[in-house]
């Protein structure tokens, strides 16, 4: 009985986890295509600059 109630907790615990994780992800890759988006702006504009 006891095995049982620790499992259940368990299940829980990391279901609860999930959508943390899945946040920090959501907002690490809005923060990494942030960053690309504007390193391709600053090579589009040396470009532009150069022509």
């Amino acid at each position: 009985m006891a095995h049982s109630n620790s499992v259940s907790f368990s299940q829980s615990s990391s279901f609860g986890s999930k959508p943390f994780f899945a946040i920090r992800d959501f907002f690490a890759l809005i923060s990494a295509a942030w960053a690309e988006a504007k390193l391709m702006e600053q090579k589009s504009h040396k470009m532009s600059g150069n022509w």
